[in-house]
């Protein structure tokens, strides 16, 4: 074994389960989704010039050619590795001491997501189960990290994205 792949096994432990994952979803649009979300883009331009909001205008925009070239690209794969020290993401570690908890929704087919929460100001990190099993994942997480029992549902930023496909 070459010095970084050891490095990389040292920073997670030993490997308790792993699975691949895509960096992002990719829903099937159709052309109405496509003229309704122009129309709403269009709209909002128009509105931010006649309002001399050019700062609007420039983040609409922005976000119209960040959207298209996000939704151009396949998405990747990522190796996602649960180990003795905490969660490796490509190549992403995440120590346990960082993370505050986790939860997991398991509503199929629509999500089946491990959710992982590292408290203060940085982002949740949403881990897609694929065909992993929701209750071995949950055994291995409870002897690393406390497990948030009363989140039963996927967030409402993921849920709002889901269903408008983005």
């Amino acid at each position: 074994m070459n010095t970084m792949a050891q490095e990389k096994h040292q920073d997670y432990g030993q490997e308790l389960l792993s699975w691949e994952i895509r960096e992002h979803h990719e829903h099937a649009r159709g052309l109405a989704w496509a003229v309704i979300a122009g129309l709403v883009g269009v709209t909002l331009l128009i509105y931010a010039v006649s309002t001399r909001n050019f700062l609007f205008a420039f983040i609409v925009i922005m976000f119209g050619v960040i959207f298209a070239s996000h939704s151009l690209r396949p998405p990747g794969a990522y190796r996602f590795i649960i180990g003795q020290r905490g969660i490796a993401l490509g190549e992403r570690f995440y120590s346990w001491k960082d993370m505050d908890h986790f939860w997991i929704v398991d509503t199929p087919p629509a999500v089946k997501t491990v959710y992982f929460e590292f408290g203060g100001l940085r982002p949740r990190l949403p881990i897609p189960l694929g065909k992993v099993n929701p209750n071995s994942i949950r055994a291995i997480l409870r002897d690393m990290l406390r497990e948030d029992t009363l989140k039963t549902e996927e967030p409402t930023s993921d849920f709002i994205a889901r269903v408008l496909r983005i």
